[in-house]
């Protein structure tokens, strides 16, 4: 569970940056900045769509592997397993 919220605070942290970038970008274009910075703010928007959706994999990841670990019936194979042997 620890892993879960480690994951959502560093999604978290990413947006806030790629927000506050955009954010800035945006105010810049606003004042003369031309296509390169509008190109710029599409290119952040886009990383930062990638960076949500590679967060909502780690996370759905994080579940399986939580579920895996505390499967009782996955454990017990595991010890009958280890008394055949």
């Amino acid at each position: 569970m620890d892993k879960v919220l480690v994951a959502l605070g560093v999604g978290f942290v990413f947006w806030c940056i790629g927000d506050a970038i955009v954010r800035i970008i945006r105010t810049s274009k606003g004042s003369g900045g031309g296509k390169r910075l509008e190109q710029k703010v599409l290119d952040l928007e886009s990383d930062l769509a990638n960076v949500e959706q590679d967060l909502e994999d780690a996370k759905e990841r994080i579940v399986v592997l939580e579920k895996i670990v505390t499967d009782e019936r996955r454990d017990l194979r595991r010890q009958i397993d280890d008394l055949a042997n």
